[in-house]
C-alpha cells in the first residue's frame, strides 16, 4: 500500500476511525473515574554481613550477600514475615493476598532490597512497607547462621523509611488517557484498512481508470438529494452541476473528431448508476448549445424518461417498431431548445429481439439524419443483453459507472462483454463521485448558500 492509497483510505474512514478514537478514549476515562485509587509506599534496606577486619573477610562476606540479596527479597513477602503484621496491623486478608502488594526488588548488583507495598490507604501501604523492613530484619537474623560470639552474621538495617503518599499511584489519568488514544487509533486504522481491503466497490475516478483503458469523459458530483422516486434538478443558471454536464458534453464533441457519432448508447453496468439520469442531463446540455438532438428510451425494461419529463409513455419507441404510428406521431419536443424525445412505449415481451431487428437499425438510420446526435438510453448490460445488442446499431457506447455503486467485479465483467460483441467504450462518465469543498467552489460557479445548486428545470441526479 503507497502513501497516496493510505491518504486514501483516512479520507475515506475518517469519520470510523475518529468515532474508535473517541469510544476508546471514553472508556479509558470512564476506567480512570471507576477504579479504587492505590497508594505505593517504599523502604529500602540495606543487607550486609558482620565479618571480621580482615580484607578476606570483608570479600567473602561482600561475596555472600551478593549470592543471598535476591533471597532475602523473596522471604520479604513470604508468610513468615507477612503472617506477623497482619496479626499486628489488624489487616483483613491473608498472607496469600497481601503477597501480591507486596514487591521486594534488588537494585542490581549492590546489597539494597527496595520493599514497596500498593493499598487502597496511603497510611497503610507505608505502615506495611515499614513492618515488612523490621520483620525481614528479624527473620533474616533468625535464618543466619550466628557468628562465634552468638551475634548474626548478616543485619538488614532500612536506609529510607516509608513517606505516606501524597497522591495515588493509580489509576493514572494522563497514561490511561493516552492508552486509550493509542488503542483507538491501532484499531481505527486496522477497522479502515480492513474495510478497505474488503471493500470491491468502485469509489473513485481512480479505480475506475485502474481497471478500464477507457477516456473519463466528465466526473459527475454525487447529489445527497437525489433518488430515484425524488430526482434533483439541473439548474439553468451557471452551478457546478450543470458544468461538469457541459463538460462531458465538450468530451463528446471531441471524443472522435476524425469520425464523429452521430449516435450512442449510454448505459451502464447494473440498475442505480444514474444512466438514464445522465442521458437526459446530457442531451439537454447538447441541445442549450444548438445542437439537434434526439433522447431515445430504449430502456425497454425499466423506461423511466416519460416519468421524468411528465411526457405521454404509452405510445414510443416500440409503437414505432412495430408499426402502429410513424416516428413523427411520438416524438415529443421538451424545453425550447429543439431537444426531442422518444419514450419507450409500451413493455414488448421481447425487448432484446426487438432492439436487434431491422425496424430498429431504419430507425436510427433515420434518426441520425434528422438530428445531429441520437442518444439511446439503453437497460444495464450485465443483466441482459439489449444494450450489446443496441451497440452494434449505434456508433459508439459511453459507459456510466456509478461510485459506490458497482464493484470492480462487475466493471470488469462488463468490459469483457463490449470486447466479445467486438465495441469499445468511447468513452466513461464517472457517476455519484464525492466532491470536496475545492471541487465545489470552482472559479465562476458558486453554489446557492447552503451549498446547493437551485433545482427546478430537468432531473439530474436519480439512480436509474
Amino acid at each position: 500500500m503507497e502513501l497516496r492509497d493510505i491518504l486514501a483510505m483516512l479520507r475515506h474512514h475518517w469519520v470510523g476511525i475518529a468515532l474508535l478514537v473517541t469510544a476508546a478514549v471514553l472508556m479509558a476515562g470512564f476506567v480512570t473515574l471507576t477504579a479504587v485509587p492505590e497508594y505505593r509506599a517504599t523502604n529500602s534496606v540495606l543487607v550486609t554481613v558482620v565479618t571480621g577486619d580482615s580484607i578476606s573477610d570483608l570479600n567473602q562476606g561482600a561475596s555472600f550477600v551478593s549470592r543471598q540479596v535476591k533471597t532475602y527479597a523473596e522471604v520479604a513477602r513470604s508468610p513468615k514475615v507477612l503472617d506477623p503484621i497482619i496479626q499486628d496491623l489488624g489487616i483483613r486478608s491473608s498472607a496469600r493476598a497481601l503477597r501480591s502488594d507486596v514487591q521486594a526488588t534488588v537494585k542490581g548488583d549492590i546489597q539494597i532490597i527496595d520493599i514497596t507495598v500498593t493499598r487502597p490507604f496511603a497510611r497503610e501501604a507505608a505502615a506495611i512497607a515499614d513492618a515488612v523492613a523490621a520483620q525481614l530484619a528479624t527473620v533474616v537474623e533468625d535464618l543466619s547462621p550466628a557468628r562465634a560470639d552468638g551475634s548474626p552474621s548478616v543485619q538488614i538495617d532500612s536506609i529510607a523509611s516509608a513517606v505516606v503518599p501524597g497522591a495515588p499511584s493509580s489509576p493514572d489519568a494522563s497514561r490511561n488517557l493516552a492508552l486509550g488514544t493509542v488503542v483507538g487509533l491501532v484499531l481505527g486504522f486496522g477497522w479502515a484498512a480492513l474495510r478497505t481491503t474488503l471493500d470491491t466497490k468502485v469509489r473513485t475516478e481512480a479505480d475506475v481508470q485502474s481497471l478500464l483503458d477507457v477516456p473519463v469523459l466528465a466526473t459527475i458530483g454525487h447529489d445527497p438529494r437525489a433518488s430515484g422516486k425524488v430526482p434533483a434538478y439541473l439548474a439553468p443558471k451557471l452551478s457546478t452541476r450543470a458544468e461538469e454536464y457541459r463538460q462531458l458534453r465538450t468530451s463528446l464533441q471531441f471524443v472522435d473528431a476524425a469520425h464523429r457519432p452521430h449516435s450512442i448508447v449510454l448505459t451502464s453496468s447494473r440498475g442505480g448508476e444514474g444512466k438514464s439520469v445522465t442521458s437526459l442531463n446530457l442531451a439537454l446540455a447538447l441541445a442549450h448549445s444548438g445542437s439537434r438532438v434526439c433522447l431515445v428510451d430504449a430502456d425497454l425494461r425499466r423506461p423511466s424518461l416519460a416519468e421524468y419529463l411528465g411526457l405521454e409513455g404509452a405510445a414510443g419507441l416500440t409503437t414505432v417498431l412495430i408499426g402502429k404510428a410513424s416516428l413523427d406521431d411520438v416524438l415529443q419536443p421538451v424545453g425550447d431548445d429543439g431537444l426531442q424525445v422518444l419514450t419507450s412505449g409500451r413493455t414488448p415481451p421481447n425487448p432484446s429481439e426487438l432492439l436487434g431487428s431491422a425496424p430498429m437499425y431504419d430507425l436510427v438510420a433515420s434518426l441520425e439524419e434528422r438530428f445531429d446526435l441520437v442518444i439511446l438510453d439503453c437497460a444495464p448490460l450485465l443483466p441482459v443483453a439489449d444494450a450489446a445488442v443496441l451497440s452494434r446499431l449505434a456508433d459508439g457506447v459511453v459507459l456510466v459507472v456509478g461510485c459506490g455503486i458497482v464493484t470492480r467485479d462487475q466493471l470488469t465483467e462488463t468490459k469483457q462483454k463490449l470486447e466479445i460483441v467486438g465495441t469499445r467504450p468511447l468513452g466513461i462518465v464517472v457517476n455519484r463521485a464525492r466532491r470536496t469543498k475545492r471541487d465545489v467552489r470552482t472559479y465562476g460557479y458558486p453554489t446557492t448558500p447552503g451549498g446547493h445548486e437551485p433545482a427546478h428545470a430537468a432531473p439530474a441526479g436519480s439512480d436509474d
